[in-house]
């Protein structure tokens, strides 16, 4: 799944817990790809293309069932034990391990139960299929939005980033040269798309917040 709908899996979160604060819950549904940034551009994980196509074939340590089960239970005691918020503990440790849960549905098989075991690998391989890829990413953008009750502009920015990242899941053959010649541009590009969703959605998300409370005040 890309960005735009991973942070709008926060506002589903952000819902059912509308006095927790939308960043952290934002940050908490892309952690688990924050640290592959930074785990490729380390070189302790890596993907490959071949076939024409971009296969994240070594990614356990930031996308295994065990560790995204660690981190969720790292990131749930250091916010209750640490800042004695144990609501947003508990949000915080759903949203990362949303993350594994939705890539698996979405990845080829490449989601390893553990570091320690190379097999089995989990993923349903919805990638494989660009365009079913978009219609049910687009799909679970709007579901989220309408379960939020977001606002149009919230709505535009789910519309628009599905958008813009459907050339991307089409890219294919000499496309995805420059990612083989600049390994780091993947990275790159997938982390600036991680911060521009995390600034739209929250400002966006904000605005409603924002406007309901200025209603309540009136009232």
């Amino acid at each position: 799944m890309y960005a735009i709908n991973h942070a709008a899996t926060a506002l589903l979160i952000k819902k059912n817990n509308p006095k927790l604060p939308l960043f952290p819950l934002l940050v908490s549904v892309q952690l688990v790809e924050v640290f592959w940034v930074f785990f490729n551009y380390l070189g302790w994980e890596h993907f490959s293309i071949s076939g024409g196509r971009v296969h994240l074939d070594f990614l356990p340590y930031s996308h295994s069932v065990f560790s995204g089960i660690a981190a969720a239970v790292l990131s749930f005691c250091v916010i209750n034990w640490g800042y004695k918020n144990r609501k947003l503990a508990l949000a915080f440790a759903i949203g990362v391990l949303s993350h594994v849960v939705i890539d698996v549905i979405f990845h080829e098989k490449d989601i390893q139960l553990s570091p320690f075991s190379a097999k089995p690998v989990l993923g349903l391989g919805i990638l494989d299929y660009p365009i079913l890829n978009f219609i049910i990413e687009f799909a679970y953008g709007i579901f989220c939005w309408w379960y939020f009750k977001g606002n149009k502009a919230l709505l535009w920015v789910i519309i628009i980033f599905n958008i813009i990242d459907l050339p991307i899941m089409l890219a294919h053959g000499d496309a995805l040269n420059p990612f083989v010649r600049y390994p780091f541009l993947l990275p790159s590009v997938i982390l600036f798309q991680i911060l521009i969703t995390w600034y739209f959605v929250y400002r966006y998300a904000h605005s409603k917040d924002d406007k309901n409370e200025s209603v309540m005040n009136e009232i």
